[in-house]
């Protein structure tokens, strides 16, 4: 799950970065991206002891920060909510984050802006690395990279240029084992961004937004205190004794037992994403890949792909779950009937809509292949789409990947793995069913 943040544009106003300048608040976190680069096997350096990766959620996050500390930052209202995402969990990778938005706050003085504020947490250990090692070395090359693109130093920009976004100066933190802040100013936004290191975790947090009335942008002293603010919550929090994470809501009906007899083990995840406000959204994602026994240094392949389920809170009202079910009815119709959508570069089909009973209030099934011309020798990918209409809601049920074949290449009987809509159609559908009914 990218985590969280808030996008800053290109383009800025001249004399802005003025307000780029050190001083005030008190900010601190790490940088969310993920180096999936392959690697050279080599086993974690013997002087960094293994640490055992705390289980952390999106929710947690989320709690962390008291609710009088996140209202005065971002307060609740129609026009934004909060976002909760966990990654998939494994032995090696932890991940989550937490955002709160805010499109038409009253920030004061009867000034209306925009303000945002996330939270993202990382560990990872490698073939090569300890989670320690990794963190260490991840924070280290980020802080370089945030240093190279300062162009704003005592209050005066250093590029020469007028426009386009300002970075301010790095600023020492005292958070965790290490921390710094950047303030930044973009056309959309005034934020800043606080990077921590906390044992094998890397943190980020990030404040900021604009106004719609009065001042263009808040001040840097205020994002810097509100971002420090939250940043001594969530260190605390992360410097806590991992302990056991119980997963609610919709993404905790369905188990890996579940998922493995109706398809093939294994599963991972699931990783959760969720949205509240006016429309509330949960997105739940399974990875499967079939274990398959090999020998070292044979080649094989797996079935395998991606489940995923969507569940959205329409509430009632005209634009309600019905007619957003009937609207996505006539659109995969439209889209049959016109021969697939793409273009020259990437092009999907969609066979004929299959009306499903059983499932819900109304429920229908659709097959696509995804194909992209210029590399016909890669195969199109498959999937199979199950949506259903139930009360205010709607929910997706998406399987991508193949069903057949797999195994050690060049043994007997080897098949190469295929999207069998015969075999991943009913797995589909058997799964929505124990889905539906844990539904509250």
């Amino acid at each position: 799950m990218a985590v969280v943040g808030v996008v800053l544009l290109i383009a800025g106003v001249a004399g802005g970065w003025m307000l780029l300048g050190p001083g005030g608040g008190e900010p601190g976190s790490s940088s969310n991206s993920t180096d999936d680069r392959p690697s050279r096997i080599r086993s974690p350096s013997p002087t960094v002891e293994a640490v055992k990766l705390r289980p952390i959620t999106g929710d947690q996050l989320c709690a962390a920060i008291p609710d009088d500390l996140r209202k005065s930052l971002v307060t609740d209202g129609r026009y934004g909510g909060k976002e909760a995402s966990t990654g998939a969990a494994t032995e090696n990778e932890k991940r989550a984050g937490c955002e709160w938005s805010n499109n038409k706050m009253a920030v004061g003085n009867g000034i209306i802006g925009h303000r945002a504020l996330s939270i993202s947490v990382e560990a990872r250990s490698t073939e090569r690395q300890s989670a320690v090692e990794y963190a260490k070395d991840r924070f280290g090359s980020d802080k370089e990279a945030h240093e190279r693109r300062v162009n704003v130093r005592d209050g005066k920009r250093t590029d020469g240029k007028t426009s386009g976004s300002a970075f301010g100066e790095l600023k020492e933190l005292e958070y965790g084992d290490a921390s710094y802040s950047q303030t930044s100013l973009g056309h959309s936004s005034l934020k800043t961004d606080v990077f921590i290191r906390q044992g094998l975790w890397l943190i980020k947090v990030t404040y900021g937004g604009s106004n719609r009335t009065g001042a263009k942008y808040p001040s840097g002293d205020e994002v810097r205190a509100a971002a420090g603010k939250v940043a001594g919550r969530i260190t605390a929090e992360m410097a806590k004794d991992a302990g056991k994470v119980k997963l609610v809501g919709p993404c905790a009906i369905l188990t890996a037992k579940h998922i493995e007899s109706a398809l093939f083990p294994t599963v991972e995840g699931p990783s959760v994403g969720g949205r509240d406000g006016r429309i509330q959204q949960n997105t739940c994602t399974w990875s499967i890949r079939e274990a398959v026994e090999h020998e070292p240094g044979q080649e094989f392949t797996a079935r395998g792909g991606e489940l995923r389920i969507h569940v959205v809170d329409w509430g009632g009202g005209g634009l309600g779950s019905k007619f957003q079910f009937d609207r996505d009815a006539k659109k995969y119709d439209r889209y049959h009937a016109k021969g697939g959508i793409g273009d020259d570069n990437i092009h999907t089909n969609y066979e004929p809509r299959q009306a499903l009973s059983g499932l819900g209030e109304k429920a229908f099934a659709v097959v696509s292949s995804t194909a992209r011309p210029s590399r016909a020798d890669e195969g199109p990918t498959q999937e199979v789409l199950i949506k259903v209409l139930i009360g205010d809601r709607t929910v997706e049920f998406t399987f991508r990947g193949t069903t057949t074949g797999g195994g050690v290449v060049g043994a007997g009987g080897y098949q190469k793995p295929v999207f069998e809509s015969s075999v991943a159609q009913p797995a589909v559908a058997k799964l929505a069913r124990t889905f539906l009914a844990g539904l509250k």
